[in-house]
C-alpha cells in the first residue's frame, strides 16, 4: 500500500527536498493559522513533532509511520503547518460529508406475473391486500417509504390499509388512481384498450398520470371507464360486489363490451379467442358464470343469448362472429 500523500509531503519537508512552491504554500498555510514560530530546542521540537505526527495521523484516519527525524530548527514550523493544515482540510471534508444531504436508498421493486387461468394474492408490507387477476403484471416496492406507489398492467383487486399520511397510488396505462383506505378494482389490459376503475367501498380519485389532472372522484358502486378506441370517458353506477367477484372465481359482466368479455374468457381459460365481426366489438354483454362452467358452456350461452357464432380452428383458436 502506498503512503498517504500527507505523510509523503511531511517527509519531503523534513528531508529538505521541498520545492520553493511547496515551501511558499506552507508559509501561506502557516500564516493563515496565525501560529507563532516555535522557540523550543531542536530536541524538544523533534519530540513534539513526532507526537503531533502521531496524534494528527490518528485523527485524520491514516496509519502513522513511526520515524525518528533529524531536522533543523527551520523545518519544524513547516511540519506543524503541514500537519495542522492537513488536519483542518480533512476535518473540513468529514464535516462536509456529514452535512451533505444523503439520498434515501432506492427501494427494491418486486415484479409479480400471472399466467392465463391464474389468480394470485399479494400481501404488501403495509398490510394492504392485492388480488392479481390472470395474465397480469404487478410491480411494487419491497418496502414502502414516504409514498405508497405501485404499478399495474392487467387487472387487480385492492383492499388498501388506511394510512392518511401516506396515500396509496396505482400507476397504470397512463392513469393514476389515488386512495386512502378502500376496496376497488383496476382493469387495464393492453387489449381491448379499455381502462376501468371499480370501487366497492371508500373513495378514490382518478387522474391522468401525465399532468395529474383530475378526471373523476368515485365512491362505492361507481366505475370509471375510458375507451381508448374512441377516447370516451364515462362514470357509471354498477353493482361492485358482482363485478369484482372474479377474485372468487366467478365471471360477472355488467353491460361490458364483447371485446372485454372475450379478453376475460381468454385469461380465464387460456384459449385464443378472435372476434371476426368488428362491428360487434362494442356489443354490451351481461351475465354471471360460475367457476365450474367450461369455456364451451359459456360460449354456448353467449351464442344463444346474443346471436353469436363460434368456430374452432385446427390450432385451437376459436373464432367468434
Amino acid at each position: 500500500m502506498q503512503e498517504d500523500p500527507i505523510i509523503q509531503r511531511i517527509d519531503s519537508y523534513l528531508s529538505g527536498q521541498a520545492t520553493p512552491e511547496e515551501e511558499a504554500a506552507l508559509q501561506q498555510w502557516f500564516d493563515e493559522l496565525h501560529t507563532p514560530p516555535l522557540d523550543d530546542s531542536q530536541e524538544d521540537k523533534a519530540q513534539l513533532g513526532e507526537r503531533m505526527y502521531a496524534e494528527i495521523s490518528d485523527r485524520i484516519g491514516i496509519t502513522p509511520v513511526v520515524k525518528k527525524f533529524q531536522v533543523s530548527r527551520s523545518t519544524w514550523w513547516k511540519l506543524a503547518a503541514s500537519v495542522l493544515s492537513a488536519a483542518i482540510v480533512t476535518a473540513g471534508g468529514l464535516l462536509y460529508k456529514s452535512r451533505s444531504p444523503q439520498k434515501p436508498p432506492v427501494a427494491k421493486l418486486i415484479d409479480v406475473y400471472t399466467r392465463k387461468g391464474q389468480l394470485t394474492k399479494i400481501i404488501l408490507t403495509d398490510s394492504s391486500v392485492v388480488w392479481l387477476n390472470a395474465n397480469s403484471h404487478f410491480r411494487y416496492p419491497e418496502q414502502f417509504g414516504a409514498n405508497r406507489t405501485v404499478y399495474l398492467q392487467g387487472e387487480a383487486y385492492f383492499d388498501i390499509h388506511q394510512d392518511p399520511a401516506h396515500p396509496f397510488t396505482i400507476e397504470s396505462n397512463g392513469y393514476r388512481t389515488q386512495v386512502l383506505g378502500t376496496t376497488f378494482s383496476i382493469r387495464s389490459y393492453p387489449a381491448p384498450n379499455i381502462y376501468r376503475v371499480t370501487v366497492a367501498s371508500g373513495k378514490v380519485m382518478v387522474c391522468r398520470a401525465q399532468d395529474s389532472s383530475k378526471l373523476a372522484v368515485l365512491t362505492a358502486n361507481q366505475e370509471f371507464r375510458f375507451n381508448g378506441n374512441d377516447s370516451t370517458e364515462l362514470v357509471r353506477n354498477v353493482h361492485a360486489a358482482s363485478v369484482l367477484s372474479w377474485k372468487e372465481g366467478k365471471l360477472t359482466f355488467e353491460k361490458d363490451q364483447l371485446s372485454e368479455v372475450l379478453v376475460s374468457l381468454e385469461n380465464r381459460y387460456g384459449k385464443k379467442l378472435v372476434l371476426l365481426s368488428k362491428h360487434k366489438a362494442a356489443m354490451e354483454i351481461s351475465g354471471t358464470f360460475d367457476r365450474n362452467q367450461s369455456l364451451s358452456d359459456v360460449l354456448h350461452i353467449l351464442s344463444k343469448v346474443y346471436g353469436l357464432r363460434q368456430q374452432k380452428q385446427t390450432d385451437g383458436t376459436i373464432c367468434i362472429n
